[in-house]
This record gives C-alpha cells, structure tokens and sequence, in this order.
C-alpha cells in the first residue's frame, strides 16, 4: 500500500463518518436547523456516500 492509497481510503472514511453525522443530526438528534432543512440534509450525506464509494474506488486503483 502506498501512501496515495491511504490518502484515498482516509479521505473514503472521512466522508462517511460526516454522512453518518448528518443522518444523526437529522433522524435521531432531531436538530431544529437539520429537520427545517427538509431534504437538505439527507440530500448531502447521499452525495457524501456517494463521494465516499468514488474515493474507495480510487483507493483501489491506486493500490493496483
């Protein structure tokens, strides 16, 4: 593993615990700023997952 591979893969994780962290502020904490938002917040930890999916792909690449 080389260290691009690990930038990759951290950047990866990076990406979904901020995900998991919007999805908490939003269905479990119930933020007042997260549940006015509507979608907005789901809308981006689904971006950020996807993000994530891109940046492990790429890891993987880069491992190759």
């Amino acid at each position: 593993m080389t260290i691009e591979t690990l930038v990759w893969f951290g950047i990866s994780g990076g990406a979904l615990i901020f995900a998991g962290s919007l999805l908490h502020a939003r269905f479990i904490r119930r933020d007042p700023n997260a549940v006015r938002s509507k979608g907005a917040f789901t809308m981006f930890a689904v971006l950020m997952v996807l993000f994530a999916a891109g940046a492990a792909a790429a890891g993987l690449a880069a491992a190759q």
